[in-house]
């Protein structure tokens, strides 16, 4: 996938998700849309800005423990559990506090957005995989009539 392709893809994926925890938070809790909006937007810009730090510091650690950044499956499983696990707690008391929760309702929050996110990925990435051959076939075809015009 060519740098464009994949922040086309960064972009659309995160704002499907932001516009579908739009609507999540308030049928699941008594936020209201406003203000699910704004927790989406923090949760999505925390998590890229989370994303390359923690991914940084993890590949700093695996290089002086290991000598590699070679993953085993063990290894990648403990990659997503401890990135999910620093989040959330990093994100948390910003989250109850925006949205008026207690901590124990904020942990259910999050841990529903989670799940949906879990879900959503898998999804988004399937569909998006079905549906790439078609957009390079369209992009190919404006670019040549931009060429032809």
């Amino acid at each position: 996938m060519r740098l464009s392709e994949r922040i086309f893809h960064a972009v659309l994926f995160e704002a499907v998700a932001l516009l579908c925890i739009a609507i999540l938070i308030p049928l699941i809790s008594e936020v209201d849309v406003q203000k699910s909006v704004t927790i989406g937007l923090f949760l999505s810009l925390a998590a890229m800005v989370w994303n390359v730090t923690f991914n940084a510091m993890f590949d700093r650690a695996m290089l002086l423990l290991r000598g590699t950044l070679t993953k085993s499956l063990r290894l990648r499983v403990l990659h997503a559990t401890l990135f999910e696990a620093s989040f959330v707690a990093l994100t948390l008391p910003p989250v109850a506090w925006w949205l008026e929760l207690t901590l124990w309702a904020a942990v259910q929050l999050e841990a529903a957005i989670i799940v949906f996110v879990l879900i959503y990925t898998f999804v988004f990435n399937l569909f998006y995989d079905r549906i790439r051959p078609h957009l390079h076939r369209l992009l190919a075809a404006r670019s040549a009539s931009r060429r032809d015009a």
